[in-house]
């Protein structure tokens, strides 16, 4: 998945500028395509024209876009996974929901751990106290790495080139 998605992003700047050139101009006066090989490529083109205008029809799913000339988005738009895949994946809205979920729940876990440990009789803490707040310490790390390294791979993750 890490791999994959290095692509996608280092491709998305300029997919997202076709896609404006190709909403813009009809694909008979971009592309050229003489051999019987791109015959599938043309039948697609043609069958795409006839049912949806030549257009991608971001409108049918509540997607606007504006004219390439009026707006370039910010890599913030143009990387937006959460938009762009995780709310229209289950599987990756339900493992960001389960996400979301362990890091409250490993939070809650440290404060009542913490809040008993403090009005524990000395004894109980002495024999508890050790193993309580390893746990305790062990789950808020866990929920810290949930939080700052898991959690924003569903949102945005910013891609630059010269550093993959």
């Amino acid at each position: 998945m890490q791999n994959r998605n290095l692509i996608l992003d280092g491709d998305m700047i300029l997919l997202h500028q076709q896609e404006s050139f190709l909403q813009d101009n009809s694909w008979k006066d971009t592309y050229k395509m003489p051999t019987s090989a791109d015959r599938l490529v043309i039948e697609f083109l043609k069958w795409f024209d006839r049912y949806c205008d030549g257009k991608i029809p971001w409108d049918k799913v509540g997607v606007v876009t504006t004219p390439r000339s009026t707006f370039f988005p910010p890599r913030e738009v143009l990387l937006d996974r959460y938009h762009q895949h995780t709310q229209h994946c289950s599987s990756c809205r339900n493992a960001l929901k389960t996400i979301k979920f362990w890091q409250w729940t490993l939070a809650v876990y440290f404060i009542v751990t913490v809040s008993v440990l403090a009005i524990l009789p000395d004894h109980l803490r002495i024999s508890l106290g050790l193993w309580l707040m390893v746990s305790a310490l062990l789950g808020l790390g866990i929920a810290a790495v949930l939080k700052f390294w898991l959690m924003p791979k569903f949102y945005f993750v910013d891609y630059v080139h010269s550093e993959s």
